[in-house]
């Protein structure tokens, strides 16, 4: 997390020193939108890729594709972000989402090591993944006029990841063999941040074309994690109110751990285009 401090502390410290390249850039508004508060509220349809690891007792195991366990590949996920622009140039926005994927139960056709039991092949087992993301991004116009913005972005955010295989068949593990119903689940909770860029274009008065791009990779106690976030949509404001539009999202989390670890690892990625509805004041 050392190294995400610094990358924060380095962003914060080059955009605090960047040239004021608009500074004769018109300061009337070319959209009647307003720019201070925005609230905005959607869902979509995603698609999802989830391969985790797990060992209790430490150790190289190879990762478990719960889409595989019948854990569905596309499930619908809402979320809602506010936006607030203290200053003409600078933005802060927060946003939160969860996603709870619950599979339907199937029959392994391979041995799975997942905690402290390797589940044989045969046996009927469950898989579940929960998630839910609380993310802010700070975001800096570099330059700027009445109808475009462009400048770089900071994230941070929270993960909250619950993963698990539960099963009534028999499964083995170093204490032996058993048989009966087992459920065995880990949770990580880890924060988050990256780095990148945005802009903000309005094409017509009302319609607002925006992009966001962040990414970061570091490498914390001989593992290596890395966080990626891409955003694209187009707004149309029917009123200076309110608005609705499309956006794709793209993010993908990844920890690989270090050989000894017994926390969750591995990569997890949602992507997929949702309705927005938006509210400005």
């Amino acid at each position: 997390m050392r190294a995400i401090h610094s990358w924060f502390v380095a962003g914060i410290t080059a955009a605090a020193l960047l040239p004021a390249a608009s500074a004769g850039a018109q300061t009337a508004s070319y959209s009647d939108v307003p720019d201070q508060f925005r609230l905005e509220v959607g869902g979509f349809r995603l698609g999802s890729s989830t391969d985790l690891t797990f060992n209790k007792s430490g150790g190289s195991n190879p990762p478990v594709d719960f889409e595989s366990l019948n854990v569905p590949e596309n499930s619908t996920r809402g979320y809602i972000e506010g936006y607030w622009r203290p200053w003409r140039r600078h933005q802060f926005s927060l946003s939160w989402y969860r996603v709870n994927r619950d599979g339907d139960p199937t029959t392994t056709s391979r041995d799975i090591n997942w905690g402290d039991r390797v589940i044989t092949v045969g046996t009927t087992v469950t898989g579940h993944v929960d998630s839910s993301y609380l993310s802010g991004v700070y975001r800096f116009a570099a330059y700027k006029n009445d109808r475009f913005e462009i400048g770089p972005s900071l994230g941070f955010g929270r993960l909250s990841l619950t993963a698990g295989i539960s099963g009534t068949a028999t499964a083995s593990g170093g204490a032996g063999s058993a048989s009966g119903p087992f459920d065995v689940s880990r949770t990580l909770h880890t924060p988050t941040g990256d780095l990148g860029g945005y802009f903000y274009w309005w094409a017509i008065p009302r319609l607002l074309i925006r992009g966001d791009g962040r990414y970061i990779i570091i490498k914390p106690e001989k593992s290596e994690a890395s966080v990626t976030d891409v955003r694209a949509s187009a707004l149309y404001h029917v009123s200076r109110h309110v608005g609705f539009g499309l956006q794709y999202v793209y993010t993908k989390f990844r920890y690989d751990r270090d050989i000894l670890s017994t926390k969750l690892g591995g990569s997890l990625r949602y992507s997929g285009g949702q309705l927005v509805l938006a509210s400005a004041f």
